[in-house]
């Protein structure tokens, strides 16, 4: 009895994998890297204060009502230079994330450090400039995580 191999005609599953590019992973991967070199968001879910726009693009556009929370969140941040003053705040105005819990300063710190915030999209190390509209100027971000850094060296 001939094997496939023998025959030449099926290949193994490892094969198949290497001509077709790679394995799964490695092309969701590489998927990603030309998501972001072409300016749009990769995967998962919108960040806080934006929505995936319908289309087949996947495209960011600004989420009004999110969006400001977001700003309040970063100016809040300049002010007091806590995450935990600025969880304060956002319980005390009943502002909640966008499933209904309560904010942490863990979430805080990682809208603080998105830089999809400010017009960029990034993968590994790759950063360009997104097909979406920034919702905070660069010179606040930057002023904002130059906090963040300073105060993490302490």
């Amino acid at each position: 009895m001939e094997s496939h191999l023998e025959k030449g005609t099926d290949r193994t599953a490892s094969e198949q994998l290497r001509v077709s590019g790679g394995s799964h992973g490695q092309r969701v991967k590489r998927g990603q890297r030309v998501a972001v070199q072409q300016g749009r968001y990769g995967t998962g879910p919108a960040p806080y204060g934006y929505k995936r726009l319908e289309n087949s693009s996947g495209s960011l556009a600004i989420d009004d009502r999110e969006a400001e929370v977001v700003r309040l969140i970063f100016r809040e941040y300049l002010r007091v230079k806590s995450t935990g003053k600025v969880v304060d705040l956002l319980h005390e105005r009943n502002i909640f994330t966008r499933k209904g819990n309560h904010w942490s300063r863990q979430a805080i710190a990682i809208i603080i450090s998105n830089r999809t915030y400010r017009g960029r999209v990034s993968y590994g190390d790759i950063e360009t400039e997104g097909k979406h509209e920034a919702i905070i100027d660069p010179a606040t971000f930057y002023k904002a995580n130059a906090i963040k850094e300073e105060k993490s060296r302490r």
